[in-house]
């Protein structure tokens, strides 16, 4: 058996992040199959076997933050024996694959699995859980305390120092009335109610669909892919201060009524699969306007082309604010404020 590791990709590049598996455990490969999808600070990209064989075992999930020449899977060949289904971890107790997977997407370490009690002689998913909910997952010693930060943060982490790294930061902001953003009912029957923010992110939708630098984003230094329709990203807020992204694809494609239906779908699917984000995400939208936050310069996160943010209304106001930070690479300070400019024609027409 073998060790599959992650290849040296480039000069400085330090670790990378894994999108996706493309095999199962227990699946015949060939030499140059691709095998999985990682994403770097500059690309995403299918990596391939360099064996024959069979894939034993994955050392990674998706999500997962690796660093260059972390071993992400083992192959054998049919000779090789298989215990596939589960393996102990100190000689008296099994941890399936399914859930050593889960908790690296907590970001939890094997030193920490062994410490965490089960019911069973079998670890699961559940017994993870109701571990990180205990007090005991933080560490107490000499006045502070430590605790892993999440798989859901770590991607967080890292897609911010690869915008840090990259994008070339702008902002521009412009003032609209809240009631411009209250709507009636979207049917006779009140099954569907679109709140500001829904009508805000469809009205944005609805500009970007004629102003195609924000249904792009940058692949390279010297190339930028325009897509044909509007992926539009919402952020979500989870317990423990964790941050996902819900993403509506094809947006302008939608009416009002289709567009508040496909946010509640998408955000339950994020809050129970995790983060949606992916390279075709254009745009990002954000709202706190129930903590009654007026101004903001929200944090563009690659691979978004733009982000916007959606104050609370002012004190005593009709006035809310929204503020865009836009990647200067792909569109310029006139660009940006046009597609305000449409936004607040779009709600006011």
């Amino acid at each position: 058996m073998v060790e599959i590791h992650v290849p040296q990709l480039g000069e400085g590049l330090r670790e990378v992040r894994v999108v996706e598996l493309l095999r199962r455990t227990g699946d015949s490969i060939r030499r140059g199959d691709a095998i999985y999808i990682i994403e770097t600070d500059k690309t995403t990209l299918e990596l391939e076997s360099p064996h024959d064989g069979r894939i034993m075992s994955w050392r990674v999930a998706p999500g997962d933050v690796v660093p260059i020449g972390a071993a992400v899977a083992v192959i054998g060949d049919d000779r090789s024996e298989r215990r596939i289904e589960a393996k102990p971890d100190d000689g008296s107790r099994l941890i399936p694959p399914r859930t050593r997977a889960y908790a690296k997407s907590k970001g939890l370490s094997d030193d920490t699995l062994k410490k965490i009690p089960s019911a069973t002689e079998k670890l699961l998913p559940a017994d993870i859980d109701a571990y990180l909910v205990a007090p005991t997952f933080a560490t107490t010693s000499a006045g502070y305390r430590e605790y892993k930060i999440s798989g859901g943060h770590r991607t967080l982490v890292y897609r911010l120092r690869r915008s840090a790294a990259l994008v070339v930061p702008g902002t521009v902001s412009i003032e609209l009335r809240w009631s411009s953003l209250t709507l009636p009912p979207i049917s006779a029957a009140a099954d569907v109610r679109a709140t500001p923010f829904q009508v805000l992110c469809h009205a944005v939708a609805m500009a970007a669909r004629v102003h195609p630098r924000f249904r792009s984003v940058i692949i390279s230094d010297d190339t930028i892919r325009e897509y044909d329709q509007v992926n539009l990203g919402i952020a979500l807020a989870r317990p423990k201060d964790e941050l996902l992204t819900a993403v509506i694809r094809g947006a302008d494609r939608l009416t009002l009524r289709d567009f508040v239906r496909a946010c509640s779908r998408q955000m339950r699917s994020a809050l129970r699969d995790g983060d949606q984000v992916r390279d075709d995400t254009q745009i990002l939208m954000s709202h706190i306007g129930e903590y009654g936050i007026v101004d903001a310069v929200p944090t563009l996160v690659a691979p978004a082309s733009a982000v916007i943010f959606l104050s609370a209304p002012k004190l005593d106001s009709d006035l809310v604010r929204i503020c865009m930070t836009f990647d200067h690479r792909v569109m310029n300070g006139a660009s940006a404020g046009s597609l305000l400019q449409e936004v607040r024609r779009t709600l006011t027409a």
